[in-house]
């Protein structure tokens, strides 16, 4: 099987297991609906919803919040007050947390201690995550029977097969050593790769 075809069956699995999450449509719906530019849902939800199904857990068993990444030139503020209107619009009480690509590089150093270059739009943010975890989903025009975009730069091979390796393109070592241990805590299946 090539590599296309490979990808295409997994991105097809991908999205119908989201649709199976209520949750997850519904704030698909609700980005799409608000007009959120150039925005995913994305990371931590994706990856352990998967992971979760592949288990056989509920699909959201231990999802704290949905990460929704989006690029705008806009004041860093304003990801504050779009989350607040999605959140208003959501009936499920799982938290959405709201995130500007465009300025993560402004923040980036406070809570990491390192500098990073300016992202050009939202996939160039998802692109430095771990690549399991770099997995984004976009409802387009026409609800569940439209068009989706997947967005995944390292494929998503990882993903399915439970397997978490480093990107080091903005992550530290201590950084991937922390974040590996409380993801294989929750999910011990996980394969973790060395630094």
């Amino acid at each position: 099987m090539s590599d296309g075809v490979l990808r295409g069956d997994l991105e097809r699995r991908l999205v119908r297991l989201v649709g199976q999450s209520p949750e997850m449509v519904e704030t698909l719906e609700a980005c799409r609906r608000y007009g959120l530019p150039n925005h995913y849902l994305a990371g931590g939800a994706v990856t352990q919803m998967v992971w979760n199904g592949l288990l056989g857990r509920p699909l959201l068993d231990q999802v704290k919040d949905f990460d929704v990444v989006y690029f705008a030139d806009e004041p860093l503020e304003a990801q504050a007050r779009h989350e607040e209107a999605l959140q208003a619009v959501l009936g499920h009480g799982v938290a959405v947390d709201v995130k500007n690509q465009a300025r993560v590089h402004e923040w980036y150093p406070r809570k990491f201690g390192r500098e990073i270059e300016p992202y050009g739009c939202a996939e160039d943010g998802i692109a430095s995550w771990l690549p399991a975890f770099a997995v984004g989903v976009r409802l387009e025009d026409g609800g569940l029977e439209g068009k989706w975009c997947v967005v995944a730069p390292f494929g998503l091979s990882d993903l399915w097969s439970m397997r978490v390796r480093p990107n080091k393109t903005v992550m530290g070592r201590g950084d991937y050593v922390r974040m590996t241990a409380s993801v294989k805590r929750r999910w011990p299946q996980i394969v973790v790769g060395p630094w």
